[in-house]
Formats: C-alpha cells, structure tokens, sequence
C-alpha cells in the first residue's frame, strides 16, 4: 500500500512539473462519421460511413490560447443512393485515404493542473494517397477527385492528466476538380483519443 502511494505522489509531482511545459507532443487515433453533401441530380440520398484516423499531435500553449498542428492517416467517403431505370435503388459506398493536417488555434476555456476544457477552430489541408473505391455510376467521375483539397475543422476538447479528448466536425471545399460539372464536399464528424507523450 505504502509503494502504491509512493507511486501516485510521483506520478503526480511528474505530471505537475510536465503539465506546465508550453510544448505537448502526444499519439491520438479515432473514428469518423463522413457524407458526401453534393449537388448531382442523380443521386437524392447521402448517407454517413464511418472509419477511423491514427496520427499524432503537438501543442503550443501561450496561457490560455494555443497552437495545435497534427499529422493523421484518415479514411472518409460517404453512401450515395440513386433510382435505376425500373426505379428499384441503387446504393454505392465511395471510400478514399487522406493524409490530413489541421492546424488548429485553441482557446481553454477552463484551466487546471489536471483538466482543462478547450474549444478550437482552424484549416486542414487533406491529400488523398489512394484511388477511391466506387463502381461506375453515371454523373460521377471519381478519376476528378483532387489530390488534395482544404477544409475547415472545428470542435471542443478536454484533457484529463495525460489523456486528450475531441470532438470536432469537418467541411470540406469542393473534392472534384474545378472542370467537373458537379461539386461535392465531405462532411465528416470525428472523435479522438490522444496520449500526450511529453
């Protein structure tokens, strides 16, 4: 019993002395929920496919404000539904892997050694490293899907000790290149975990 307290004064006088570094460098993974909101005739029906995303984060913290750019494997894409000639459904699943890098401006909105509650706001820019997976649908043409596109991302957060939590939502620019007839962009809900390593 005696080591077991030994051990939390430690832990606690190290997290205190860690906690006030104004540089945070952690892991986060996670899962998305992500549509395709689009301006086709064809397809009346958008629904939400969830995955997942894995990367790592930094944190600049200047009082209560901060700077925080992170690096993500990410996988988004959305449910398209469209009627076929005999007016039976057509549903399609269109998935593709970004690399994403939001760089996000924070604010703690309450700010304790060992919780903060934080709100943040700013741009990603997202490039796609592979070929998205659709069969042919007419209207659609997935070979003018960017290389890459920016959107915009903003959510809330919380840190508990050494653990980060957040909960953000993402829109997209136009995903399609600028010469296709139609737009689309991602929406995508997100929500992490994250280990601050130092």
């Amino acid at each position: 019993m005696k080591h077991i307290i030994i051990l939390i004064v430690l832990l606690s006088a190290f997290y205190g002395a860690f906690s006030q570094s104004p540089i945070n460098i952690g892991i986060k993974a996670g899962i998305n929920s992500s549509s395709l909101i689009h301006n086709i005739d064809d397809f009346f029906d958008q629904s939400q496919v969830n995955n997942y995303l894995v990367g790592v984060f930094a944190r600049i913290t200047f009082s209560k404000v901060y700077l925080q750019p992170e690096a993500y494997f990410n996988a988004k894409g959305g449910i398209l539904s469209s009627p076929d000639p005999f007016y039976s459904l057509i549903t399609e699943e269109i998935t593709y892997n970004t690399i994403d890098v939001p760089i996000l401006l924070g604010y703690k909105l309450i700010d304790k050694p060992m919780f903060n509650f934080r709100v943040n706001i700013g741009p990603v820019l997202s490039w796609v490293t592979t070929e998205p997976m659709i069969e042919e649908l007419s209207d659609l043409n997935i070979n003018e899907l960017k290389d890459n596109y920016l959107s915009i991302q903003a959510g809330i957060g919380m840190d508990i000790w050494m653990i980060s939590l957040d909960a953000r939502v993402e829109t997209s620019s136009n995903i399609f290149i600028d010469k296709s007839n139609y737009s689309a962009s991602n929406r995508v809900y997100l929500i992490t975990a994250g280990i601050k390593l130092f």
